[in-house]
């Protein structure tokens, strides 16, 4: 009886308490499509197979050549978007800080790893209501209801467990618990956990009317990783991704609140399919630069971090020259991929200052960190992470709804997105 008077403590707490918006209040939902390339709003077949998306492009504007950041990396770009910035002035400059004594495990969890003002910190300023579900780089950030991206690395804490430490409010993930969609492990994977997901958006929207939402959809970057663009597999999760759409239009239209609301769609990358994998560190190994053991990196001298399209090298003492030329003849031998040094690179291809050597993948290859496996491998899927300026990693735009004119956008950036949502909401950003 005491759990169950619990449980409709906190079904009270999530239905009545808390910041809450007015529905005729001006609102912007934005929704990240992981992977979500130019192309696929392209395609012959999109108003069969993606229906919703089709029906938006047709309500308002879109664009099908987004030029996203370098690298080419979810969460660098996530950050552009709400920051309007680059990943250089922004701090987001990878998915993952450069800790190769971990194998590069974590990632750029924390919203104070960013550097300069967010749509986030905006809205909390003109005390506007938040929403953020899945949305990368926000655990700790201040937003009134929210579920941050983030994963369990290790078996000591579920992933579930892992989020519900850094949910907002404390009982935030509560919502979703009652109602039995978390997996008995903890750990949601696959559509499941967009599901999951889903629920918690659609739940918190309905009840809370918030003034801007960010929701990432993610099981479409993970599918184009595994079998490549452009395969059944990849059509089915955006199909997937559309009726998840398709529901949020739905509550819309049957609410009357296209006239306060935009509807923004969004991905963070284009994909390019590769046939084959490249671990730079076993290079590394062979020559005894490095010692890899017990999956983890040991008395490295060099070492590299691979991003799918692209590679970035260190040097433990950048100032032994001799080594640092050993180092760049070796790079030079080899085929896989094109090696820059920093006065190779401009705006386009920009790289940490304590970068020593940018890698680019080559046709059909791409880089991965995992330790595993030999130097090259055959091993085929998607990747992304290179140059955004090739036409494969470009990604898409929709908007419709409130302030939104009918047209069809040539082309844009990623950081426009944040100078347009704060127009919307009146963020000066």
């Amino acid at each position: 009886m005491r759990h169950f008077t619990f449980i409709l403590f906190i079904l009270f707490f999530i239905s009545c308490g808390g910041p809450k918006g007015s529905w005729d209040d001006a609102r912007v939902i934005l929704i990240s499509i992981d992977g979500l390339g130019g192309d696929v709003l392209n395609h012959p077949n999109i108003e069969k197979d993606i229906p919703n998306l089709f029906r938006l492009m047709e309500m308002g504007e879109f664009c099908t050549d987004v030029q996203t950041v370098f690298p080419s990396l979810t969460y660098p770009a996530h950050t552009s978007m709400i920051t309007g910035v680059l990943p250089e002035k922004h701090g987001i400059i990878n998915n993952r800080p450069f800790n190769p004594d971990k194998i590069f495990v974590d990632w750029y969890w924390y919203a104070d790893s960013i550097k300069v003002p967010t749509l986030i910190t905006k809205a909390d300023e003109k005390d506007l209501v938040t929403l953020g579900v899945s949305w990368p780089v926000t655990v700790g950030a201040k937003m009134d209801w929210m579920l941050p991206e983030m994963k369990s690395v290790n078996d000591s804490i579920s992933t579930v467990d892992l989020v519900r430490k850094h949910d907002r409010p404390e009982t935030f993930l509560e919502s979703a618990k009652v109602r039995g969609v978390v997996p008995e492990d903890g750990n949601p994977k696959g559509f499941g956990r967009d599901l999951l997901l889903h629920e918690i958006f659609m739940d918190a929207f309905t009840r809370k009317a918030p003034h801007l939402s960010l929701y990432h959809m993610i099981e479409t970057d993970l599918v184009q990783h595994e079998f490549g663009k452009e395969t059944p597999e990849a059509k089915n999760a955006f199909m997937f991704m559309d009726s998840l759409v398709g529901n949020i239009m739905t509550l819309l239209d049957e609410n009357e609140l296209w006239e306060s609301t935009t509807l923004i769609i969004t991905g963070d990358h284009g994909f390019r399919n590769y046939e084959k994998q490249v671990n730079v560190n076993r290079l590394f190994e062979k020559e005894g630069w490095i010692t890899i053991q017990n999956d983890s990196l040991k008395n490295w001298d060099v070492v590299c971090l691979g991003s799918g399209g692209s590679g970035f090298i260190r040097l433990k003492d950048p100032s032994n020259l001799e080594f640092k030329k050993k180092v760049r003849l070796l790079l030079s031998k080899q085929t896989a991929f094109e090696t820059l040094e920093k006065r190779h690179m401009n705006n386009g291809l920009w790289a940490p200052s304590k970068t020593d050597f940018l890698l680019l993948a080559n046709k059909g290859f791409g880089f991965v960190r995992n330790s595993e496996h030999p130097y090259i491998y055959e091993k085929s899927g998607g990747s992304h992470g290179g140059d955004p300026k090739h036409s494969y990693l470009k990604t898409g735009y929709i908007a419709a709804g409130r302030g939104i004119q009918k047209q069809k956008i040539k082309s844009m950036m990623i950081t426009d997105l944040a100078f347009k949502i704060s127009d919307l909401l009146g963020l000066e950003i």
